[in-house]
This record gives structure tokens, C-alpha cells and sequence, in this order.
């Protein structure tokens, strides 16, 4: 099994960040200002070391790539943010690919969503993604093919892996079988694209509501990835009677928090997704995702929610029971805003890292 782990590019300054949300943005200044909601709530969260890096340093680098092999795992999904040509938060892919000493694999998921300030509660459009017609995709393509050339990039069957984050738009189809082509024209067997599946509310519920998506899914695509934790929070909403009592929980206590202005942040029980994670997205033919816990409040304060981590048993048993996958996605080495990391922490030094790690060597005959 190869876990990959998903890659924020945002730990570096670039002038549009500085025009939206102060000079000097970076990941770190949302994580620094975060402050605990509730008794018990552990934030902000701390970097081990004091490590507050930046992702343009070569030697942050090739420590996260000493760190990730380490503890076991294969390489990095690396977000992708290309607007008809505009492109964000570039660099430290590109820096990679001219890097080649550092023996990271990686690849690119495609975060192909507009840019606003949901983080403010507002809906104004920073960046609007369009697709454009065969001469954009053209180019967005010229672009891609020196990552895909790269040795590292991770291929499956000569077909260089691309993981695409929102799958509802109507060029989809089009783009990516002039994609297929044209990987084929130097050289490749196409393109393995995988399409991220998030579920949703419909009949039939999670089983259903995947088989659906499917049906949607490009004519090139090889693989469908369930991310999480939002596939298995979905899966719980499935059952009325679980989560109808907890919706309306959530907005009644939310509503009295802001009439009486104190902030209520909404936490769910991870196990409870784990549970859901074991018992129903294991089962879809698809990249499975995996998670530890999240916490989106240093970006959306009380606005966010919390998910505390699952037992390790969980874990374990999650695991065990997708031991024969060839990949895993994890949600994420270093999403420090929103919860997410693998990199360790003043507060929990290297659990999750180690988690993985004594998995593999309990599983590595397999």
C-alpha cells in the first residue's frame, strides 16, 4: 500500500495573498491567531520545534521528505491551483520538479474550485475558476507535462496520476479525454484520473449515492477516491433518526451563542465516523481516504466545526479492513488550519506518524 498524503503549497508569501488578507500572509498567521472556543479546546496548535517554515526553503523540503519516508510513507498530493492560465501558490511544485535530488513522489490534485472569503463568512469570488475551450486546456496541459515527465510523479500503468477535486462541470468529459490524447501523443497510456467522491444525501443512501457518481464520472477516468472525513460524515447523515437530533442541535446552540455573543463551535465523535468509514465506505471500489481529526476554527472560528481524532483501535481496524488497496489518501500532511497534519506538534508529538508507521510494520508481509 502506498499512502499518499494530500499537500497545502500555502506555508509562502505571493502578492494575491497579500492583497486579500494582509502583507505577509501565509497558512501560519490563521494558525497562530487561532484561540480556544470551548473548555478543553486545544488551539492554537504548535509546530514541533517552533517550526514555522517556509515551503520556498530547500531544506524544509528534504526534511518533510526525510520525515514522510521515515514513518513509512510514499510520497505527496500536491493541490494544484490553475485558473485558465492564472496560477497560485505554484511554486513550491515547481521548485520540486528543478529540486531533483529531493526524491519526493508526488502528484497533483486539481483544486479546481473558485477562490472566496469563505474564511470571513462572506461569499465574494477572489478568483473565478472557468475552463475555457481545446486551446486553454492546451496549455494547461503543456503546463502539466514536465511534472508528468518527472520520474517522481507517480504513475499507474505509464498513466501519470491526476486526482481532480470537484467533478461537476460540463467541459469535464471533453478536457480530460483531450488530456487522454494527448498523454498518449508523448508517450504515456493516458491519463489515470481519479475523481474525488464526497457523497451526498439521496436514496439509496451511501452505496447509492456512489453508484450515481459514477455514472457521472469522465469516460477517461480509471479510479474514484471517497475523501475524507466528509464521505463518512455524509454516510452518518444518512440515517435520519442519528443525525436529525444533532442538526438541530448544532443551529440551535449556534444561534444562541451569537444572540448572547459567545462563540459555539460544533464537535462530532470520530469514532462515530470511523464506524461509518468501517462499515460502508470500505465497501465502495474506490481510493479509500483516511483521516485523524479536524479543526477548521484558526480559518473560520465559530463558523467551523471539530472532529476529535478516533482510538487507534479504530484506526487499525479501518485499516485492516483496506489492507489489500494499492493507495490510501491522507487528509493531510500540513492543513494546520483546518486541523489536519501529520506533521508533528508541540501537543502531540509524532502520534499519527507513528500510527501509520506501526501499521505498516505490522502489516508489511501483505
Amino acid at each position: 500500500m502506498k499512502f499518499f498524503s494530500y499537500y497545502l503549497p500555502q506555508f509562502h508569501e505571493i502578492p494575491e495573498n497579500d492583497e486579500w488578507w494582509g502583507k505577509g500572509f501565509t497558512e501560519w498567521v490563521n494558525v497562530k491567531k487561532a484561540e480556544p472556543l470551548y473548555p478543553g479546546h486545544i488551539q492554537p496548535k504548535h509546530p514541533l520545534n517552533n517550526d514555522y517554515y517556509n515551503l520556498l526553503d530547500k531544506e524544509t523540503v528534504k526534511r518533510q521528505t526525510g520525515l514522510m519516508k521515515e514513518f513509512g510513507l510514499y510520497g505527496m498530493i500536491y493541490y494544484h491551483y490553475y485558473f485558465k492560465g492564472k496560477l497560485l501558490l505554484e511554486k513550491p511544485a515547481e521548485n520540486l520538479l528543478s529540486w531533483k535530488d529531493i526524491q519526493q513522489p508526488f502528484f497533483f490534485c486539481w483544486a479546481n474550485h473558485d477562490w472566496n472569503r469563505s474564511w470571513e463568512g462572506k461569499k465574494e469570488v477572489l478568483v473565478k475558476q472557468e475552463y475555457g475551450g481545446m486551446d486553454d486546456w492546451e496549455k494547461h496541459f503543456q503546463y502539466l507535462l514536465p511534472f508528468f515527465q518527472d520520474e517522481r510523479y507517480e504513475k499507474k500503468n505509464n498513466m501519470p496520476l491526476f486526482l481532480l477535486f470537484k467533478c461537476g462541470f460540463s467541459e469535464k468529459d471533453e478536457m480530460f479525454a483531450y488530456f487522454d490524447k494527448r498523454c498518449k501523443d508523448y508517450g504515456f497510456d493516458g491519463i489515470f484520473l481519479i475523481e474525488t467522491f464526497e457523497g451526498s444525501r439521496g436514496k439509496g443512501g451511501l452505496t447509492g449515492s456512489f453508484a450515481n457518481f459514477k455514472e457521472k464520472c469522465a469516460h477517461v477516468t480509471k479510479a474514484v477516491h471517497t475523501r475524507e472525513p466528509v464521505t463518512a460524515s455524509l454516510a452518518y447523515s444518512y440515517y435520519i433518526f442519528n443525525d436529525l437530533i444533532p442538526i438541530i442541535n448544532r443551529r440551535l446552540h449556534y444561534e444562541i451563542g451569537r444572540l448572547v455573543n459567545q462563540p459555539y463551535l460544533y464537535r462530532f465523535d470520530g469514532n462515530k465516523l470511523y464506524k461509518k468509514m468501517i462499515n460502508e465506505s470500505a465497501r465502495l471500489d474506490a481510493i479509500h481516504g483516511l483521516f485523524f481529526e479536524w479543526d477548521n476554527s484558526p480559518r473560520h472560528k465559530n463558523r467551523g466545526y471539530v472532529i476529535n481524532p478516533p482510538s487507534k483501535q479504530l484506526f487499525v481496524e479501518y485499516m485492516d479492513t483496506i489492507k489489500h488497496d494499492e493507495y490510501v489518501f491522507v487528509n493531510a500532511w500540513n492543513e494546520w488550519a483546518e486541523g489536519m497534519m501529520l506533521e508533528p506538534t508541540e501537543e502531540y508529538g509524532y502520534r499519527y506518524l507513528e500510527w501509520i508507521s506501526e501499521w505498516l510494520k505490522n502489516n508489511e508481509n501483505h
